[in-house]
């Protein structure tokens, strides 16, 4: 492997970075070094040393070094060092290590001066929620969702560093430290390109022999699988879409908690050459990969880009940011394609206050709708109503008038009768005929009787009509006291949206940071306060459709009671008509009972009349 990097080195297309260090650099002796690194990797090893001059603890990066070492190496890992120094000495970002200086041993080999970073890498934060997860036995998708939005920093160091035309080639989860107030640091560049610098070509096509364990990882001399592009793996010239691939890969392993290509670690050589094999070959098969979370299609998507097959079709870093910004703050996604629902669910997640409100007063209006259609209805039963008691006291009026003509036919053959016997002939005929009448007379009484009973039932119906309409005024008022409160809720808000408004003014004086977070807060105070506005308004028609659904009810109410009167009348004139038809005929029977009478005998007064039915 050794030999392949010094001969891939050598086989640039310009010539490599000589090793020309300028005169009066800093010694080792301007530092404490410890008797044993802290970390040791494929070129160099790492100490944490203490800066003499200032006090300070700095990290000390000096080359490998060994008798093992095969000729050229040493040299080679001197150059990758300094080249380093001069990458890091362009790159000034709060998401990318610093560089101090740069320092010449007394024997001769550089060394670089950089800060000390405090946190655990990356790659010992997903060991341990992998293991929490297996024993826990469910997925801690809150944890690696928060992590997420802490590597959007390390997105923004690499859209920084391709400004400037430098290439990291190396981001995985090893090279990435976390802090603990959850900031990130991009370190390791000792593989990184700078495109505008001699030597910023491409390397030699990997195989599987040219790879060595670093660490937890394998490193090879483009990079660390499984973070590795196509491209890279084929040597082909540094390109800025290595590291949007290699970071999707990492935001894969994050989320998902595997990497799309399965690797493992080993110590075996023989099965890490056919591991990078079998990797080598599923790169160049470009097979499609799982989601990295199904169920969240705009995150798995923006990873899979990220990740395409085609360096063409990958984010570039600007973008990588641009979406993530926009996925976490629950903005849409540019590059995500959205359904109509799709829209209107993150809408709401995001305003849940105004969506909230706005859900409020659709079920408000659907409830108003309903109450006005429920009122129209009792309003045409009630026109029914009204007809058929109408039709009610017609056929009454009607059966009553048929029972006066009966009447009065019975009074015409009782005439005839009594003209008979006064007249001497034989009355048996008109006796049949009076019978006949008086018979139909019974007839229609009956069916005016009839027609008085359907009459009470339509009142009976009306009143109770009138019952649900006061039932309905009742809902209608209480509908328009929800709407008060969600108006009362309304308000409240746009209060706590003033005084949040109120607090993001005061904080305005401070610190760049803090200035730019108030201007977010007034921003989306002054958001919510415009959505509370509509929401008050909102409220307002709310409660005035309220009041006009009370005062419906309140007219149909009206109408069912001059219904009832109307029907009430009805009867009592329908009773009135019945009892005097009742009267009449039972005055014709008794006439037609009594015996014959001399013409001089006086006839007896009429007996008095039966008392109402109840």
């Amino acid at each position: 492997m050794c030999r392949s990097v010094v001969l891939s080195d050598e086989r640039l297309d310009s010539a490599p970075i000589p090793l020309d260090l300028p005169k009066g650099l800093v010694s080792e002796n301007a530092f404490r070094w410890p008797a044993d690194p802290i970390a040791c990797g494929g070129m160099a090893q790492i100490f944490a040393g203490e800066d003499r001059r200032l006090g300070r603890t700095v990290i000390l990066k000096a080359p490998r070094e060994g008798d093992d070492l095969p000729a050229g190496m040493g040299e080679m890992f001197q150059r990758r060092v300094t080249a380093e120094a001069r990458v890091l000495a362009k790159l000034q970002h709060p998401s990318i290590v610093t560089i101090y200086e740069l320092g010449k041993a007394s024997v001769g080999w550089p060394f670089c001066v950089l800060e000390r970073v405090d946190g655990v890498s990356l790659r010992d934060r997903l060991d341990e929620l992998a293991e929490a997860e297996r024993r826990d036995g469910r997925p801690h998708t809150r944890e690696r969702l928060e992590l997420l939005s802490n590597l959007v920093s390390i997105a923004e160091a690499l859209a920084y560093a391709h400004e400037r035309r430098v290439v990291h080639r190396d981001c995985t989860p090893n090279n990435i430290l976390l802090g603990k107030r959850g900031e990130a640091t991009l370190i390791d560049w000792g593989i990184a390109r700078d495109l505008d610098a001699p030597g910023g070509g491409g390397e030699s096509p990997l195989s599987a022999s040219e790879s060595s364990m670093s660490g937890r990882g394998v490193t090879i001399s483009a990079g660390t699988p499984p973070n590795l592009p196509l491209e890279q793996s084929q040597g082909r010239a540094a390109d800025p879409s290595f590291d949007v691939y290699s970071f999707g890969v990492t935001l894969y392993e994050v989320v998902s908690g595997q990497t799309p290509f399965d690797w493992q670690v080993t110590d075996d050589a023989s099965v890490r050459a056919r591991q990078l094999d079998r990797f080598l070959d599923w790169l160049g098969r470009g097979e499609a990969i799982a989601p990295a979370m199904p169920r969240d299609p705009e995150l798995s998507g923006i990873i899979s880009r990220a990740m395409a097959h085609e360096a063409g079709h990958r984010f570039t870093a600007d973008e990588l940011v641009r979406a993530l910004k926009q996925y976490l703050t629950g903005d849409l996604v540019f590059s995500h394609r959205y359904s109509i629902t799709g829209r209107l669910a993150r809408w709401a997640r995001r305003h849940r206050a105004a969506a909230v409100a706005i859900v409020s007063v659709l079920l408000f209006a659907v409830a108003g709708a309903l109450v006005w259609v429920q009122l129209a209805r009792v309003a045409k039963e009630s026109a029914d109503q009204r007809a058929l008691a109408s039709a009610a006291d017609a056929n009454a009026a009607k059966m009553a008038q048929e029972a006066a003509e009966a009447k009065g036919e019975a009074d015409t053959a009782r005439s005839l009768a009594e003209q008979a016997v006064r007249e001497g002939k034989d009355a048996k005929e008109l006796q049949l005929k009076a019978d006949q009448k008086r018979a139909n007379a019974d007839q229609k009484r009956r069916v005016a009787e009839t027609a008085a009973a359907t009459a009470k039932n339509v009142s009976d119906e009306a009143l109770k009509k009138f019952q649900e309409a006061v039932k309905k005024k009742e809902e209608a008022e209480s509908e328009r006291d929800e709407a008060k409160t969600a108006q009362a809720e309304a308000e409240r808000i746009r209060d706590a949206s003033r005084l949040a408004v109120g607090v993001a003014e005061r904080d305005r004086d401070g610190s760049r940071a803090a200035r730019e977070a108030a201007e977010k807060d007034r921003d989306g105070a002054r958001a919510a306060r415009e959505a509370a506005e509509k929401d008050r308004d909102a409220a307002k028609q709310a409660q005035l459709e309220a009041e006009k659904s009370r005062d419906a009810a309140r007219d149909g109410q009206a109408a069912a009671e001059k219904e009832r009167d109307a029907a009430v009348a009805a009867r009592s004139v329908v009773e009135r008509e019945r009892d005097d038809a009742r009267r009449k005929v039972t005055e014709l029977e008794q006439k037609l009972r009594e015996p014959r009478r001399p013409p001089d005998e006086p006839v007896p007064p009429p007996p008095p009349p039966p008392a109402p039915a109840p």
